[in-house]
């Protein structure tokens, strides 16, 4: 009984065993693709913050009272434009009195030079009624100048930023009365690394994003390149102009940058999914008549989708795009077509 048994279970195996899955060496359905070869574009990403072209805080040159204001924040002004005054009241009597001085140096100066025909004075007290003209001239300019320092005009064409300070506040050479920003125009400040400075020049385009934008790339040309190494970082410092006629791009911004450095005319690339981790490195599945053959490589640049491969294949070669974890060394390939999006 008991050897009837034994034969009835060895037979019942045999058939699950005959009924499983697919054999061990079945076909692995993989996408094919082919290794192509084209120009590709070397680039530098990198980041950097942005400023106004031209951005100063407004202070007073002499010290006194606010007696009006006649600025608006957040004002587009022209150069020139009234903001401030400054109560002048003091200066105004420094030149009148300046003013009377020069008057009377002036009358006497003609009679100077009548009494020096005459012989009634001498050539140096005659040069010294000139002189002290020239000084009552000069004192009369001085108090003249200082009086314009009461007013507070627009340095260029921008937009004012919020006002520090209120009618009757009493400011000196120190105190911040407004900021001042011209916009049309910013300024991209970078960082490239040192093996990078000799692919940027000036009148190079960039493209930069930002936060506040972020389906949008702007543009920009470089203008300027230090000519020094920063010896801490090992970096050149950057700068760009950026056009911003509609003002949406905001000193402070910080900005996303990618620069084109160079061309490869006849680079190598392959999808990045065809790449895995292998050995330390990278390498893929390449169809060999149809049977998966592993291949390592070495890589290069990287762009968006797609990966430099610098050895290992051959413009031409089919590689496996999917189905990598499921295939071996010499593991036959059922070729898929492509999957197509609607």
């Amino acid at each position: 009984m008991n050897y009837f048994f034994v034969i009835m279970a060895t037979a019942i195996l045999a058939g699950c065993g005959k009924g499983g899955g697919p054999p061990k060496d079945a076909p692995v359905p993989v996408e094919l693709v082919p290794v192509e070869a084209g120009p590709l574009q070397e680039t530098l990403d990198a980041v950097g913050s942005l400023d106004a072209e031209e951005s100063v805080d407004i202070r007073p040159e002499v010290d006194g009272e606010i007696t009006s204001i006649r600025l608006t924040e957040g004002q587009t002004v022209k150069k020139g434009d009234l903001l401030l005054q400054i109560d002048e009241s003091k200066q105004a009597a420094t030149v009148a009195e300046a003013e009377a001085d020069y008057k009377l140096a002036q009358e006497t100066i003609h009679r100077a030079d009548m009494l020096l025909s005459d012989g009634t004075i001498s050539q140096q007290e005659h040069d010294q009624t000139h002189a002290n003209f020239s000084r009552m001239e000069a004192s009369l300019a001085l108090a003249k100048k200082r009086m314009t320092e009461y007013t507070l005009t627009a340095p260029f064409d921008g937009i004012l930023g919020r006002r520090f300070v209120s009618v009757g506040q009493y400011v000196n050479p120190q105190t911040i009365l407004v900021s001042i920003y011209d916009l049309d125009r910013m300024k991209l400040n970078f960082s490239v690394p040192e093996r990078y400075s000799a692919k940027i020049s000036p009148g190079q385009t960039i493209r930069l994003k930002v936060a506040a934008y972020a389906e949008e790339t702007f543009a920009g040309e470089i203008y300027l390149i230090e000519p020094r190494v920063d010896p801490g970082t090992r970096t050149v410092q950057v700068r760009a102009y950026v056009p911003n006629s509609d003002l949406r791009l905001k000193p402070g911004m910080f900005a996303n940058l990618e620069i084109t450095v160079g061309t490869k005319p006849k680079a190598l690339t392959v999808p990045e999914e065809c790449l895995f981790p292998n050995a330390g490195g990278f390498a893929v599945y390449r169809s060999n008549e149809g049977v998966a053959e592993l291949v390592p490589v070495e890589t290069g640049l990287r762009v968006p989708g797609k990966v430099e491969i610098l050895k290992g294949l051959q413009a031409g070669d089919l590689v496996a795009r999917s189905g990598n974890l499921r295939l071996s060394p010499g593991r036959k390939l059922l070729t898929e077509k492509p999957a197509t999006t609607p």
